[in-house]
């Protein structure tokens, strides 16, 4: 609606006529479209609003399944191998490389 705000024609409506196309009136279509252009910012409320809700409900989703990992000073940790830029690429090199010990933790 946002978009748009109007349905389009079919060109074989326009031109053989439809139930559609005899019942519209011109002046009632230009006032609608006129009140449509007054509540362009209620509509553009609501979206955003449902929008923020899809969003909030999305981040309730993942935070619920995601497991934090803490280090500390002295584990042992691998490093992803596309960080580094360097070595084999393709299907069959590893994804990881290391072990590597971490020096210091950071927040």
């Amino acid at each position: 609606m946002l978009a748009y705000g109007a349905k389009a024609l079919v060109p074989l409506e326009i031109t053989y006529g439809s139930q559609r196309v005899e019942a519209s009136e011109p002046e009632n279509n230009e006032k609608g479209m006129s009140l449509a252009l007054d509540l362009i910012d209620e509509v553009r409320d609501e979206a955003n609003a449902h929008n923020a809700e899809h969003q909030q409900r999305a981040s309730i989703y993942y935070n619920r399944r995601i497991k934090e990992r803490f280090f500390h000073q002295g584990d042992l940790v691998l490093r992803k191998d596309e960080a580094s830029g360097v070595g084999e690429r393709g299907k069959l090199a590893p994804n990881y490389e290391g072990p590597y010990k971490a020096m210091k933790t950071l927040g």
